[in-house]
């Protein structure tokens, strides 16, 4: 029982020690474990025959080694090593044949239809890349020659604005101007 309880343990710590230093791998590795576990659910469910019989024939074993008078240990271990699960491939015959050869034609002709689909579109998709690669040269060019017409329109407005600038200065001293001017008229009105 020890044995068993460190053994548990030490499969524990490893489990917890590859889970810090590697999450990504282990998130992997158990989401495959699960999905083993799923598709090992679904077929017990879908075919439960088999594992009763195991199961069963595991447990008389154990029961006649132990009538033997072998120990519980000693049985367990004799029934793991006799039983082996083998799976019986099962058949469902609830459909006759014709309804089989009909839902296979359906499937066919199903099939038959997507891949004429599919070919069609295929068929098209190499105009429809050189239209779709044409039209992103256009787009580029328009995009140059946007950024062409901004920086043209940019340098303009920069200009304009120093222009107005100079104006406003020049508007700014010929005010100033006037208004001396208009004093020295005054004084000189006054002189004569």
């Amino acid at each position: 029982m020890r044995k068993f309880i460190v053994l548990m343990v030490g499969v524990a710590a490893v489990v917890g020690a590859v889970y810090a230093v590697r999450p990504v791998d282990f998130a992997n590795a158990a989401a495959t474990a699960k999905q083993f576990a799923r598709t090992l659910r679904v077929s017990v469910e879908a075919n439960p025959v088999p594992v009763f019989i195991a199961l069963g024939t595991f447990l008389a074993t154990i029961g006649y080694h132990s009538a033997r008078g072998k120990s519980f240990r000693e049985s367990v271990e004799a029934a793991a090593t006799r039983v082996t699960l083998v799976s019986v491939p099962t058949r469902d015959d609830s459909e006759n044949a014709v309804v089989t050869r009909a839902k296979a034609r359906a499937t066919r002709t199903q099939l038959l239809a997507d891949q004429v689909l599919i070919e069609n579109r295929v068929r098209k998709l190499p105009g429809e890349i050189v239209k779709a690669e044409k039209e992103v040269c256009y787009v580029e060019a328009a995009v140059a020659e946007t950024k062409l017409t901004l920086e043209l329109r940019t340098a303009a407005h920069i200009a304009s604005m120093e222009r107005l600038d100079v104006l406003r200065l020049e508007k700014i001293a010929g005010d100033e101007e006037l208004a001396a001017i208009r004093a020295e008229l005054k004084k000189l009105a006054n002189v004569v």
